[in-house]
């Protein structure tokens, strides 16, 4: 009687610093997705996202840039199947403080900590079924809020922790982020116009 062994996917976190090291990427469901550089337009869009809701953030929220995240559940394995870098992340800031009184696990693997909010601006490399697997993923993981971010043709695809439509919003729209920053809105003409 033969007996299949099911290959193990994911990587050690050590193999998987070493790698990130050399070329940036995420595990999806323990397959490696490159990551593409970051052209101009994309840092652009980026950077006035992380401003305006840096500024709606408060003292509730934390917001970063492609900081690497993983589920709670991972912490304290050395394999990993799954780790996310979204260009930007929006934690509750009760918790990032909590993870932050341990320096040690915060300066040498990436942050169990599931955001509520993520952003992840498109490149037009970006292949459609990595982005549809991320957003599952997000979603399964708890994240409340995901914006896809296209400037390649001036739109952001909401997905809302919940509901099973997403809500597509062109340039003349405002974008908000209402049950978690309520000061947050954002003229989608003003994060597209160079």
């Amino acid at each position: 009687m033969s007996e299949q062994i099911a290959a193990r996917r994911g990587m050690a976190l050590e193999e998987y610093l070493e790698r990130s090291a050399e070329r940036p990427f995420e595990l999806l469901d323990g397959e490696v997705c490159l990551m593409s550089p970051s052209m101009l337009l994309h840092s652009i869009v980026i950077r006035r996202l992380l401003f305006a809701l840096s500024a709606a953030a408060g003292d509730s929220w934390e917001v970063f840039s492609e900081t690497t995240f993983i589920a709670p559940d991972q912490a304290a394995s050395n394999w990993l199947t799954d780790s996310f870098v979204p260009d930007l992340a929006v934690f509750d800031s009760a918790a990032f403080k909590a993870l932050c009184a341990d320096r040690t696990l915060i300066a040498t693997r990436p942050a169990p900590l599931i955001p509520a909010l993520v952003a992840e601006v498109l490149s037009p490399h970006d292949r459609h079924s990595d982005v549809a697997r991320k957003v599952s993923r997000y979603s399964a993981l708890g994240v409340r809020l995901i914006w896809i971010v296209d400037p390649q043709v001036s739109q952001v695809t909401v997905y809302q922790r919940g509901s099973n439509q997403a809500t597509v919003l062109g340039a003349a729209d405002v974008l908000t982020a209402d049950d978690l920053l309520p000061d947050f809105r954002l003229l989608l003409a003003e994060l597209f116009t160079l």
